[in-house]
């Protein structure tokens, strides 16, 4: 085949070309580090690309999420933990405040540390975070939650919402709770009271002619009137307090005043002591059980009341005979669980507590009956409430039992809620670490498909680099080539 010198020389050029457009494209995956320059490189690999590139912009805002709740949640568990030691802090001064040993002034100096510790808490339930939005609002962030309308009456302006963040592709988190939760929404401890008459039998009284919850306060006296009646009752009363939990003041000279913080109080009294006979009861929480299934051994440990371990229960030969198992066991630890139990048919067991809840932890349900739980009381009161409340009382020589018991109450509460902002806490700590394992995976996949491997591609440039120089050095000697050179 006849070549003619433009045909010799366009395929030249031509050829030289395209090694130069080979060499130049080497050169730039060098310099820029990626494989892939074009989407006409390798489609089906830029896909891959631009779906890896998608799911790290996913998994990268799933950790700003993270990071948001992490901080809010941070900023919540400090102020919730500085709340904790608030309510620490007054339930030592109510403690301290109920003794009729101190003096007026003595009660108003711990009513004004208490006031103190009230404006602490206001401003606590008001806190900011560093963005400047109120952390207990809800979902209204920039109005102030907590105001206080009049003396002992405080409000919240806001809302009961909770912002959720998606932190996986199947999770979220909530990155704060409302200040409703937090202060608002609080059980009331349990407190019973009664007031008596003036006496009108002042007469000697036996041992056993007043009981105050099954104890006797012993023999009294003739009395000279009733105020001196009154007082014999009362200094009676409390010098068994610590057996019977019920306390006494006269509210006037000749009345007695019965509270008690931890349960009900139960009165026998003959005829005109002043003291009616019966039962006065605090707030209870109760839960019946369903009938047991199943009469297996129970062993000690796998059935708790209030924390505590009922003990090992043997073999039962049915549902009446495991209810009067329970029933037994459950009593037999009521001095420590302040829970009692009955029966209201001869195959359940009501348990009752007059401290203010009943915690059930029970291995099988179907062996006890029992719903694993946490059965409380419904009475309601917000922290301000009791603080302001406690000043009051302590201002005025009123008895501050009853707020001993809210105080308590409200201090479990926001315990409760500080295991569970820790416990959120940790939930972003063990996403986050998941995350961040699956962006490497990501990562170390899109790497794969896009970065060049310098090896390789070194060795390609160099290859292409002397296939230029060759096919140039072959051009120059061969355009020397000409016909006209041997005619001369």
């Amino acid at each position: 085949m006849r070549i003619s010198n433009s045909l010799y020389f366009q395929r030249s050029v031509s050829s030289m070309t395209d090694l130069q457009s080979e060499l130049h494209k080497t050169d730039i995956q060098l310099s820029s580090g990626k494989r892939l320059l074009s989407a006409s490189d390798d489609p089906a690999s830029v896909a891959r690309i631009l779906g890896l590139n998608k799911a790290i912009d996913t998994v990268n805002q799933y950790q700003d999420n993270i990071d948001r709740a992490t901080a809010r949640l941070e900023h919540e568990e400090g102020v919730v933990g500085s709340v904790v030691n608030l309510l620490q802090r007054a339930n030592e001064l109510a403690i301290q405040g109920n003794n009729d040993v101190l003096s007026p002034a003595d009660k108003q100096i711990i009513a004004t540390e208490v006031d103190q510790l009230l404006g602490e808490m206001v401003g606590l339930a008001n806190t900011r975070d560093a963005n400047g939005e109120y952390v207990f609002y809800g979902f209204q962030t920039k109005i102030k939650p907590f105001t206080q309308l009049s003396a002992g009456a405080f409000s919240y302006a806001g809302d009961l919402g909770q912002r959720n963040l998606q932190i996986s592709a199947t999770q979220k988190v909530t990155d704060g709770d409302s200040g409703f939760d937090i202060f608002v929404n609080v059980d009331r401890g349990p407190y019973a009271s009664v007031t008596g008459a003036a006496a009108t039998n002042l007469a000697a009284l036996g041992s056993g002619d007043i009981t105050i919850n099954g104890f006797s306060l012993g023999a009294l006296p003739v009395a000279a009137d009733a105020n001196a009646r009154a007082s014999q009752i009362a200094g009676a009363i409390n010098a068994i307090s610590d057996d019977t939990h019920v306390s006494a003041v006269l509210t006037t000279p000749s009345t007695v005043t019965l509270t008690s913080s931890l349960g009900d109080i139960i009165v026998s009294s003959v005829a005109g002591t002043g003291l009616a006979t019966g039962t006065i009861s605090a707030s209870q929480a109760s839960v019946t059980s369903g009938v047991a299934t199943s009469f297996a051994a129970i062993a000690d440990g796998e059935l708790m009341v209030n924390g505590v371990s009922v003990g090992a229960i043997p073999l039962a030969a049915d549902a009446d005979a495991r209810a009067a198992q329970i029933y037994a066991a459950v009593n037999a630890i009521s001095g420590v669980t302040h829970v009692t139990a009955t029966m209201p048919t001869t195959d359940t067991v009501a348990l009752t507590s007059s401290q203010g809840w009943v915690d059930i932890a029970a291995t099988s349900t179907a062996a006890t009956g029992l719903t694993t739980g946490v059965t409380s009381v419904t009475d309601k009161s917000s922290i301000f409430e009791t603080l302001y409340q406690l000043k009051d009382a302590l201002n005025n020589g009123q008895p501050v039992d009853q707020y001993i018991g809210d105080i308590q109450s409200a201090m479990e509460h926001v315990s409760t809620q500080q295991t569970r902002i820790g416990a959120r806490l940790n939930m972003l700590d063990q996403q986050g670490e998941v995350n961040s394992g699956t962006k490497i995976a990501y990562e170390t996949q899109l790497s794969n498909e896009q970065d060049i491997d310098y090896l390789e591609a070194v060795g390609r440039f160099n290859q292409q680099m002397l296939a230029l120089q060759a096919a140039q050095q072959a051009y120059a000697k061969m355009q020397n080539l000409s016909l006209f050179n041997y005619i001369r």
